[in-house]
C-alpha cells in the first residue's frame, strides 16, 4: 500500500471506490470502454483490466498532501510526485452522516472490496448498500450497528429551530393541560454549559409559545447522556403540585421510576437491591460519584453522603450481557452507573465508571474507585462481534439507560402512568443482543 498517513489513505481508497462504483455501472460494461470523460491520460490500446490501476492513481493526485510528500503505490513501480497536488473534496472523520460503509472498514477490508469490484462480482451488493438498504435476512446485515446511517441522533448538528420542530412533532409524550412530558434525546443536556450550546432549556420559552404555556418550567430533568422522560409544568401552580406529588411518593416508599439499560456483565442474584451511601469526589479533573462503604454519622447529618437505594430486575440477558429495570427510590448524580459497578456490571457506553470494573487473573474485580479515572469502556470481542462494533469505534457508543416509565400516584386525583418509547439505537442493540423489547407486552 502507499506510504501514507492512514487518513489520506483512506480518502484516496474513498475518491476510488466511488470513480470505480460509478464506472462499472455506466456504459463502459457493455461497451468494454472507459468513458470518454474520464479517459484523460488512459492508454488508448489498454483494456479494461488495466483501468482500475489508472483510476486509482489519478484517485492520489486528488488528495492533498503535506508538501515534499511522496507516494508509493504497490500498482505502480514508480514513485509519483504529489508535492503540488490539490484537493477539490476533503473528507472529515468528524462528520459521520457523510462518511461511506467503507471509511469505516478496517484497511484491509478496503482492499479486498477493491479487488472483488476489481473482477466485477461485489457490484450489485455495492450498490444496494450505497442506496441504503439492508438485505433481506432474518438476521441484521453484518455492517449495520448504531452507529451507521441515521440511527443514533446528532443532536450537536442540530439547530434550535430542528431541535423545537422535532421535540413539537415527535418529542411529546404527554400533555393534559397541566403537565407535559418529552421524551428527552440522547447527548441532549437539559442546561448548557455554555451559550453556544444547544440545550433544552435554551428552547424552553420558544416550546411554551408553541405550546401557549409562557411560564413553562422543568420540574423533573435528565442528565445529559440519558434518554427518556423530562417532566415540565404548564404553570407555577401545576409545578406545586407536582412537586408535593413526587415527594409524597419518596415519603410513602414507592418507586414511581423505571430506567431500562443495556448492561455488561452478570447480575446475581437477578433481582434484588442495591444499597450504599453515596458522595462527590474530585478525581483528576473530574467530579464523580464514588461509593461509601463506612460513612460517619457527621457526613451523613451534613449530607455529603447519602444513603441511595436501587431495585433491578434482569429482563433478558445474553452471555456476559443483558437488559435489566432499575428504579431508585431517590435520585443521585450517577446514582445507577455507580451501583450496578459495585455488583461488577457497568452500563453499555458508560466511559466513566466502567473502568471500575476490571479484571483479576480473569475474574471480574472492583478496583479502588478514587484511583480511577474515566476512560473509554472496554467490551468483549464477542459482544463487539455481535453489534457490529470495532474496539477503535467504542467511544462513539452512547450510554444505553433510558427512563421509560412514570408513575406519578395521585396526580390531582389519580394515578397517572407516563410511557416513553425507546430510542432507535436503543432498539436496534437489544436486536443485536438478542434481547428482549421492554416496552414490549409478553
Amino acid at each position: 500500500m502507499a506510504l501514507l498517513p492512514k487518513q489520506l489513505l483512506r480518502e484516496a481508497d474513498v475518491l476510488f471506490l466511488r470513480q470505480l462504483y460509478r464506472s462499472m455501472s455506466s456504459k463502459m460494461v457493455r461497451t468494454q470502454v472507459p468513458p470518454s470523460t474520464a479517459r484523460r491520460g488512459f492508454p488508448e490500446n489498454a483494456g479494461l483490466s488495466t483501468w482500475p490501476v489508472y483510476l486509482r492513481s489519478r484517485c492520489f493526485c486528488a488528495v492533498q498532501i503535506p508538501r515534499r510528500a511522496t507516494v508509493r503505490h504497490s500498482f505502480t513501480t514508480a514513485a509519483t510526485d504529489v508535492t503540488t497536488a490539490t484537493c477539490s473534496s476533503q473528507l472529515s472523520p468528524d462528520i459521520d452522516d457523510n462518511i461511506p460503509w467503507f471509511l469505516d472498514k478496517p484497511l484491509e477490508t478496503v482492499e479486498n472490496r477493491e479487488l472483488e469490484v476489481e473482477h466485477g462480482t461485489q457490484v450489485g451488493e455495492m450498490a444496494a448498500e450505497d442506496s441504503g438498504g439492508i438485505k433481506e435476512d432474518k438476521t441484521p446485515s453484518r455492517k449495520k450497528n448504531i452507529l451507521t446511517g441515521r440511527i443514533l441522533p446528532r443532536v450537536h448538528k442540530l439547530t434550535k429551530k430542528q431541535l423545537l420542530g422535532r421535540i413539537q412533532n415527535r418529542g411529546i409524550i404527554y400533555d393534559d393541560g397541566h403537565i407535559v412530558a418529552i421524551n428527552k434525546l440522547t447527548g441532549l443536556p437539559v442546561q448548557a454549559q455554555s451559550a453556544e450550546e444547544l440545550s433544552l432549556n435554551a428552547i424552553l420559552p420558544d416550546l411554551g409559545a408553541a405550546l401557549k404555556a409562557p411560564s413553562l418550567s422543568i420540574v423533573k430533568p435528565l442528565d445529559w447522556h440519558l434518554s427518556g422522560i423530562v417532566l415540565l409544568a404548564r404553570t407555577s401552580e401545576a409545578r406545586a403540585e407536582l412537586l408535593n406529588c413526587l415527594k409524597s411518593a419518596r415519603q410513602r416508599n414507592i418507586f414511581y421510576r423505571k430506567y431500562w439499560g443495556v448492561i455488561i456483565g452478570t447480575l446475581d442474584p437477578p433481582e434484588g437491591e442495591i444499597k450504599c451511601h453515596l458522595t462527590q469526589q474530585k478525581i483528576g479533573d473530574h467530579a464523580m460519584t464514588v461509593p461509601v462503604l463506612n460513612p460517619t454519622k457527621g457526613e451523613v447529618r451534613r449530607k455529603e453522603a447519602r444513603n441511595c437505594l436501587t431495585r433491578y430486575k434482569v429482563i433478558s440477558e445474553g452471555q456476559g450481557y443483558a437488559l435489566v429495570q432499575l428504579e431508585p427510590m431517590q435520585m443521585f448524580v450517577d446514582q445507577l452507573q455507580v451501583h450496578l459497578t459495585t455488583r461488577l456490571c457497568s452500563v453499555l457506553g458508560d466511559h466513566v465508571y466502567s473502568s471500575r470494573v476490571g479484571s483479576v487473573a480473569g475474574m471480574p474485580a472492583l478496583m479502588d474507585p478514587g484511583k480511577v479515572g474515566p476512560r473509554t469502556q472496554h467490551v468483549p470481542k464477542d459482544i463487539l462481534k455481535k453489534m457490529n462494533l470495532r474496539a477503535i469505534l467504542m467511544h462513539k457508543v452512547p450510554v444505553h439507560l433510558h427512563c421509560g416509565e412514570m408513575v406519578l400516584p395521585g396526580f390531582r386525583g389519580k394515578d397517572v402512568t407516563i410511557t416513553a418509547p425507546l430510542p432507535r439505537h436503543f432498539q436496534w442493540t437489544l436486536k443485536l443482543l438478542g434481547l428482549k423489547d421492554p416496552t414490549q407486552e409478553p
